[in-house]
């Protein structure tokens, strides 16, 4: 495998070969990668792989040859075998190091050009949590808007397209990994400090646009713009809904970003949209508004109704028990469930947990109006 200049091959975004490369590369990664870096990603994994056939097929070649050449044959007397040859131990371990060490060099460029984003990336911030994600744009907004993937609905981040994106991560509660197959990124995520990573995508060709399907309507900054969807999802088991934890980045130009970016606020939202909108972003991961049981109390009629408590105590849900439960959910456990649920204590304003009460009143016969 010969040196490259890493730095070079991204910058000239490095395309695979076409051919069973690109077969391969569907076999093993559902696509080809969405990045440069991507690129990069599956030229080495499929280079080592191209060299350890290659490998393979040379030394299972010789074992057969050797095994049929030098079988036993009846009435010859096998010959002593030689137990030590300094030369031959020498060249079995200085020719797999000279080959490896090409790939540690090649691979090792990746991964810090993967690590170390540009100066002139725009810079955003994650937070993950049981089971779930939230994004921060520059002006302090998350996306409103949400898809499915699995059995529950999971946020949609936009990004501007041709552009390096720096997310700063960090978790509230146990260790996560973002992971985004189609750009080869996967960064562990922990609680009580920061890690990033970065990445710079590009609309394909024929993009198709968003439009009705995708719940929009044609005053929406985003109605007939092309995009490109890319899941997201946690690489680091963390509990029962680890699997559900998901989310989509939807890339978009530049221009139709900044301007989206300007309408997604929640000023102009009632109290019960902004709960619903916090409700999806924060809490659907575990609570349900449909009646059913989920890893907590389903929302569903229960503003209002009675709660038995497991240190055998009950009260009814209202905007202290309420509160009490999201700032200090350890605190008391409702019958039937576990101690699982995140405080949320420095993490939501009075103004969200005032649109959460609206919301969950909103699904009661007992809320009133």
């Amino acid at each position: 495998m010969r040196m490259l200049d890493t730095s070079g091959l991204l910058n000239a975004g490095f395309a695979l070969p076409a051919g069973i490369n690109d077969t391969l590369t569907r076999l093993w990664f559902r696509g080809p990668a969405t990045t440069a870096e991507g690129q990069h990603t599956d030229w080495v994994y499929i280079g080592i792989f191209w060299f350890c056939t290659a490998w393979f097929v040379l030394l299972m070649g010789l074992m057969f040859y050797w095994v049929i050449r030098y079988r036993r044959r009846p009435g010859t007397i096998a010959p002593a075998s030689p137990n030590h040859s300094t030369k031959l131990e020498i060249v079995w371990t200085v020719v797999p190091t000279l080959c490896l060490v090409p790939m540690f060099i090649v691979g090792f460029q990746g991964y810090m050009h993967k690590m170390v984003a540009p100066g002139d990336a725009i810079e955003l911030s994650v937070s993950a949590y049981k089971w779930n994600w939230d994004l921060e744009y520059p002006n302090g907004s998350q996306s409103r808007e949400s898809t499915t993937i699995g059995s529950r609905p999971v946020p949609i981040f936009y990004m501007p397209a041709d552009r390096p994106i720096k997310l700063r991560m960090n978790s509230r509660d146990v260790m996560h990994a973002f992971w985004v197959p189609d750009f080869r990124i996967k960064a562990d995520i922990m609680p009580n400090r920061y890690t990033s990573v970065w990445f710079n995508t590009s609309l394909p060709a024929d993009a198709a646009t968003l439009g009705e399907a995708h719940g929009l309507n044609e005053s929406s900054p985003m109605w007939g713009v092309p995009y490109s969807d890319h899941w997201v999802f946690c690489a680091e088991y963390c509990g029962n809904e680890h699997s559900e934890m998901a989310a989509v980045i939807r890339v978009v130009p530049e221009d139709k970003w900044n301007q989206w970016l300007g309408t997604i606020g929640t000023a102009g939202l009632s109290p019960i949209d902004l709960g619903k909108f916090i409700y999806q972003r924060k809490c659907a991961s575990c609570h349900t508004i449909d009646g059913s049981k989920g890893t907590g109390p389903t929302w569903l009629n229960k503003w209002g109704y009675e709660s038995k408590y497991t240190d055998g105590s009950t009260a009814i849900m209202d905007e202290n028990s309420a509160r009490e439960s999201i700032l200090v959910p350890a605190k008391k456990i409702v019958e039937g469930y576990s101690n699982q649920m995140t405080s949320f204590q420095g993490q939501i304003k009075d103004n969200e947990l005032e649109a959460i009460f609206a919301y969950m009143k909103s699904l009661s016969d007992r809320g009133g109006n």
